[in-house]
């Protein structure tokens, strides 16, 4: 709990300096974060900090060529087409499986 409050607010402290703070700051970067969190997984910091590079880097290939909301609605398209094809995620902890 205190790492991630920590991490919270070391981010809230780096948006702070683009704008103006108040309580809708960083809205933008709440389905951004739900994406990374659903890709990556809860409680894998490594494969969830490789599925923000990942969103990153596929996010601004595609920001130029479609335009950055057009981009953003791709994209979750995108992974609600991944989740309803793989639900166990893109990084899925092996187990035992019942049969």
């Amino acid at each position: 709990f205190g790492l991630g409050s920590g991490i919270a607010g070391l981010g809230g402290v780096a948006l702070s300096q683009l704008g103006n703070v108040g309580p809708e700051l960083g809205q933008g970067y709440i389905i951004d974060s739900f994406l990374v969190v659903v890709l990556g997984g809860v409680g894998q910091l490594a494969r969830t900090v490789a599925a923000a590079f990942g969103l990153g880097v596929v996010n601004k290939i595609l920001e130029p060529q479609i335009g950055a909301v057009l981009g953003k609605i791709l994209i979750l398209v995108l992974i609600v087409l991944f989740i309803q094809k793989r639900p166990q995620g893109l990084f899925a902890l092996k187990g035992r499986v019942i049969d």
